[in-house]
């Protein structure tokens, strides 16, 4: 059986995002991490998946400020649309048998091991622009981005980069 490596976003902003692995196929795990019945949503920028309670909402789980900007930077149509409750975790998409896989090490490597973030945002044209500033912190850059976004209409998709 094969190990499935995640990446956790409690809701609770006061506790560190991590990352931890659980078996192929155990839904126990994945319950527990959401804490009740999960509903997948793909976040087809990363070319991962988010893994949400699916109640989240309805039963009055805290909103979780950090699944939710990651669901905004994934997809222009979601931004400031729609929010995330409760915990999450962020895994690969499914293979083409439809099994969930490992969250790409890209991912691991730009929320775990980059020193300095920058953010880029695409107006109309597929080309990405950005300004001059630096963040050391992945979560200030994505407000940063989405906030910028809030602001200037043109803007249609938003990133955060390693710097």
């Amino acid at each position: 059986m094969n190990k499935i490596r995640c990446i956790v976003i409690p809701a609770d902003i006061n506790v560190e995002v991590g990352h931890m692995e659980f078996y192929e196929g155990d839904l126990s795990a994945m319950q527990g991490i959401v804490g009740g019945l999960y509903q997948a949503i793909d976040l087809e920028a990363q070319k991962a998946t988010l893994w949400v309670n699916e109640e989240g909402k309805n039963i009055g789980l805290p909103k979780n400020q950090r699944a939710t900007m990651e669901l905004w930077l994934s997809d222009g149509r979601w931004r400031f649309q729609d929010f995330v409750a409760g915990n999450a975790f962020i895994t690969g998409q499914p293979d083409e048998e439809g099994r969930t896989t490992s969250v790409p090490q890209e991912i691991i490597d730009l929320l775990f091991k980059t020193d300095e973030y920058k953010y880029e945002v695409q107006t109309g044209s597929p080309s990405w622009n950005g300004n001059g500033l630096r963040y050391d912190d992945y979560w200030d850059a994505a407000h940063g981005v989405l906030e910028l976004s809030s602001r200037w209409m043109l803007v249609t998709e938003c990133r955060v980069v390693a710097a």
